[in-house]
């Protein structure tokens, strides 16, 4: 397997070799970074043409840098590449951001831009510069870079960022391109600040509580030494022959069905509890359009508001019957069927 050609100490190697040979300076850590930016690119076989927007495009042999390559821009060293893969012209800044360095490049003919912004002190040693690498006693450029593992994840940022999406599929032995695995790294989903209720909610009331045998409000127990009694009561304690109830006020539950049964809501000083629907309220919202023929699930609120919300009822005024809309099926009274 051949060996990896943006290896950290293969990088700084090249990159003094790449320095003008009157000048192999690197002024400040900006100068820094713009040169190890080049190197990745000679490394991958792009050619320099230029190192501004304006020249007019030339080779430079070996890709060594002009002695005026830093000099050109206050605060952006650029290059200009081709490459033997392409025919676009590729045009790479390095821009100075305070204390951030923004890295910029474009294939010019395709109009297809990237960027990598990092922050500056995280790749490189501000007192390490200025550099002269024609001293004697300079010391390791790699220390300029804080050390190996940063180049390493400087590289890897610019190859991930830049260099493949500039040419993707980019040949080169020892070049292996990078893959993004940020989505592996992010964090779980934001949960709902509001998610939607488990069951449809009794409208105009306030919510209830999913405890077991919570009782909505108004709603008082009921004595226990009740329970069960009513099922040897099916008129509920409306038998005028029955005697009066040791517990008073708990009638209207027995297992015959009429308008004052509490399923269909509590009547008299008591808190009404049907729903603008019918029934107990958990009829689900528009389940009975207005103007739809749709008999309620209750009787009447009252004898004296023959009414359900609002709407007139055909059927007798406070009889609780439904609405007379209902019809046998058709053969109904075909005793063969």
């Amino acid at each position: 397997m051949a060996n990896n050609v943006l290896d950290p100490s293969a990088l700084v190697g090249l990159l003094i070799n790449l320095l003008p040979p009157t000048s192999k300076t690197l002024t400040s850590p900006h100068d820094g970074l713009a040169a190890l930016v080049h190197t990745a690119f000679s490394a991958l076989s792009f050619r320099l043409i230029a190192t501004d927007d304006t020249s007019s495009a030339k080779e430079h042999p070996n890709n060594v840098l002009p002695d005026d390559w830093n000099t050109k821009g206050l605060v952006d060293r650029t290059f200009r590449y081709r490459h033997d893969q392409s025919g676009l012209e590729f045009v790479v800044k390095v821009i100075k951001l305070g204390q951030r360095t923004l890295i910029s490049a474009i294939a010019v003919e395709s109009d297809k831009s990237v960027s990598l912004d990092v922050a500056t002190n995280d790749f490189v040693s501000p007192s390490f510069y200025p550099y002269d690498a024609a001293k004697s006693d300079a010391p390791p450029l790699v220390h300029g870079f804080i050390s190996s593992n940063r180049v390493t994840d400087f590289i890897s940022q610019l190859k991930l960022k830049i260099i493949q999406k500039l040419i993707p599929g980019l040949r080169k032995e020892g070049y292996i391109e990078e893959t993004d695995d940020s989505s592996s790294n992010a964090g779980p989903a934001p949960r709902a600040e509001n998610p939607p209720p488990a069951r449809p909610r009794r409208p105009d009331s306030p919510p209830y509580s999913d405890e077991p045998y919570h009782l909505p409000p108004g709603l008082r127990p009921r004595n226990p030494l009740e329970i069960g009694r009513r099922d040897l009561d099916p008129f509920g304690g409306i038998n005028p022959f029955q005697p009066p109830s040791l517990f008073p006020g708990s009638g209207g539950d027995g297992m015959f069905v009429g308008p004052d049964h509490p399923i269909f809501g509590t009547r008299g000083n008591r808190r009404e509890m049907r729903g603008p629907w019918g029934g107990d309220g958990y009829l689900p919202p528009m389940g009975a359009p207005p103007g739809a023929r749709f008999d309620p699930i209750g009787p009447n609120p009252g004898p004296f508001n023959p009414s359900f919300n609002g709407r007139p009822r055909r059927g007798p005024p406070g009889s609780g019957d439904p609405d007379n809309d209902e019809f046998m099926p058709p053969g109904a009274g075909d005793m063969f069927m």
